[in-house]
């Protein structure tokens, strides 16, 4: 089965986009582009520009134009298609969360390491029963230079496995999506991520949800 013929709708990270790769993931489709998201980021800049400091950059950006952008961003690109975020309390447990309403989740994780740059990526849950390609693990370790001279991943076969319904890890960073599992794994996935990074869980919900006592807007 080629990469291609995946059920599962997954971009790839491309400079420092993963909030746009992020959006369209979860929301399973190209919403949003990267001018998309610059021309937000110019707007929240132009809308309070006392936020900026002497140096007059742009915070809610990279400011080469490359992506790197803030929750401010992300929130704003949403409600422009009718959804918002809820940000999980991490006072509480994740499996206090309530998902019942949630179309999708949005994590930040922020390395514990003082130069590793932040990332965004999502996880989805799907009801139906997926066919997906499985790639092995050390192809999706391997660095960026060794990937580019293996076989073009649009054309080459891999094996296909069927998965049931669960949550999925639409990483941008990840050569294919990977399954998370039922709720109880997708709670354990995220303890582990905060083992090792700052981690902040996001709720992407139809506007006007309401929110739960473990979630804030």
């Amino acid at each position: 089965m080629k990469l291609r013929d995946s059920p599962i709708y997954h971009e790839k990270q491309s400079f420092w986009l993963c909030a746009k790769h992020s959006l369209n993931n979860v929301l399973q489709q190209e919403l949003y582009t990267h001018a998309d998201l610059e021309r937000i980021a110019k707007y929240l800049h132009e809308l309070h520009p006392e936020q900026t400091g002497w140096l007059k950059f742009n915070s809610h950006k990279n400011f080469l134009g490359f992506g790197d952008y803030d929750v401010n961003v992300i929130t704003s690109a949403l409600q422009e298609h009718g959804y918002e975020l809820l940000w999980h309390d991490n006072r509480s447990d994740i499996e206090e969360a309530d998902l019942s309403n949630s179309v999708g989740l949005i994590v930040h994780i922020q390395p514990e390491w003082f130069f590793r740059r932040g990332h965004w990526f999502a996880v989805k849950h799907f009801n139906q029963v997926l066919t997906t390609p499985v790639v092995p693990v050390t192809y999706v370790g391997q660095p960026r230079a060794a990937r580019s001279t293996s076989p073009e991943r649009g054309s080459h076969e891999y094996d296909a496995k069927t998965f049931e319904p669960g949550f999925w890890n639409l990483d941008s960073k990840l050569v294919h999506p990977e399954h998370i599992g039922d709720r109880k794994d997708l709670n354990e996935f995220l303890r582990q991520l905060s083992k090792r990074n700052r981690v902040h869980v996001l709720l992407i919900v139809p506007l006007n949800t309401p929110s739960t006592a473990s979630l804030s807007s």
